[in-house]
């Protein structure tokens, strides 16, 4: 065998060994980027068409659009495109909870989706405020809000120690003091953040971290209380374990 022939087969190998003919030649070529451009979160769901020509001798089909992120979904309109004829394909894009540049690989199929072609698709996402509630669902008072009712850590043997966290959400448009107060049989034993000051709908993590004493057994359970500009609130953050002696 001549080397020229060598350098024939070996790339004509590595599409078969790729399993798919797009990865050595593109046959949907697209008239340009397929970008959404700047979407604004507040406006919900994006739905754009992009249209690409085929670049095959034959006609093809898009029968299937598939992706990897449930954020973004594609529908084909399943028309016959001839050679050098344009197509085009459909993408429904939800920016909810999603903020800043994306970038994601959009997977076409077509001749009974034994070929596929894989479409970069960009754009950039203008975040919304959202409520406060939405991710710190329980009102503790006094415009607190919190992501747990309860921090369940579990068994832990003497000694042992366990860490947790909580959001806490200042659900008012003024700034707000809170002090934690810790009652129960392991309070001396939970270490946290005592003190937080929150600007108008500011949200942080509170971290807590409890090391089982000795001589413990059975369940426990103590109590986190809020302390809001003074005042304290009568909703506490409950902390349970159960001692593993």
């Amino acid at each position: 065998m001549s080397i020229r022939l060598h350098v024939i087969l070996i790339p004509a190998l590595f599409c078969l060994l790729a399993g798919h003919a797009a990865l050595c030649a593109q046959d949907l070529r697209f008239e340009g980027p397929c970008d959404f451009g700047t979407i604004n979160e507040a406006d919900g769901p994006v739905v754009k068409s992009f249209s690409f020509r085929n670049d095959r001798r034959d006609t093809l089909v898009v029968c299937d659009i598939t992706t990897a992120c449930r954020c973004i979904t594609g529908s084909p309109s399943f028309a016959r495109v001839a050679p050098g004829e344009t197509g085009e394909i459909t993408l429904r894009f939800d920016p909810s909870y999603r903020s800043g540049a994306f970038e994601y690989r959009v997977v076409l199929w077509y001749f009974d989706r034994k070929i596929s072609q894989s479409v970069k698709v960009t754009g950039n996402v203008v975040p919304m405020k959202h409520p406060v509630e939405e991710d710190h669902p329980y009102s503790l008072g006094g415009g607190l809000f919190s992501s747990h009712k309860v921090l369940p850590l579990g068994t832990l043997a003497a000694g042992e120690t366990k860490k947790m966290f909580f959001r806490c959400g200042n659900g008012t448009d003024a700034p707000m003091d809170i002090r934690f107060e810790i009652e129960g049989c392991c309070a001396d034993h939970i270490v946290m953040e005592r003190h937080l000051s929150l600007g108008p709908d500011e949200r942080v993590k509170v971290y807590i971290s409890l090391t089982m004493p000795e001589g413990y057994s059975g369940k426990h359970v103590n109590r986190i209380w809020p302390v809001v500009n003074g005042v304290r609130l009568d909703a506490p953050i409950l902390v349970k374990m159960t001692s593993a002696e």
